[in-house]
């Protein structure tokens, strides 16, 4: 993905492996990851799956921005776990890309999220990016 995702790196999670429309993501689950009853947090859940699926549709100099998504939360986790969310590119056209991301532990599904994503014209200047998407 160009340019550093600094909220990524502030949360800790580990890109394990990335290609076009493809990526794989790990974090461990702290104290500081949990909600008040122990488990983890459903944000830290929810933002793990979106840094694989940002990896996944941002491959290489491709550039995208997320329009809707979606998670579904299945079991929980705890302290001590280490979570990994794999995002695969189901679908993709001349603007829109589809992913399917999967948050597991120990190979045990405790997720699904799908996200949709807008790609961005690389050729575009920012102001062109900004109106194009609806932004003026």
């Amino acid at each position: 993905m160009k340019g550093t995702d600094y909220f990524r790196k502030h949360l800790g999670v580990e890109i394990l492996d990335a290609k076009d429309g493809y990526a794989k993501v790990s974090l461990k689950i702290t104290k500081e990851r949990t909600n008040s009853v122990g488990m983890t947090h459903g944000g830290v859940v929810f933002a793990l799956a979106d840094c694989a699926f940002a990896e996944a549709v941002n491959f290489g100099e491709k550039q995208a921005v997320a329009v809707q998504v979606s998670i579904n939360f299945l079991k929980p986790s705890l302290e001590g776990d280490v979570l990994t969310a794999e995002a695969s590119q189901i679908s993709e056209g001349k603007n829109f890309s589809l992913c399917d991301v999967k948050v597991s532990k120990e190979n045990r599904l405790i997720a699904s999220f799908s996200g949709l994503a807008y790609k961005i014209a690389s050729e575009k200047s920012t102001t062109e990016k900004d109106s194009s998407f609806g932004n003026k």
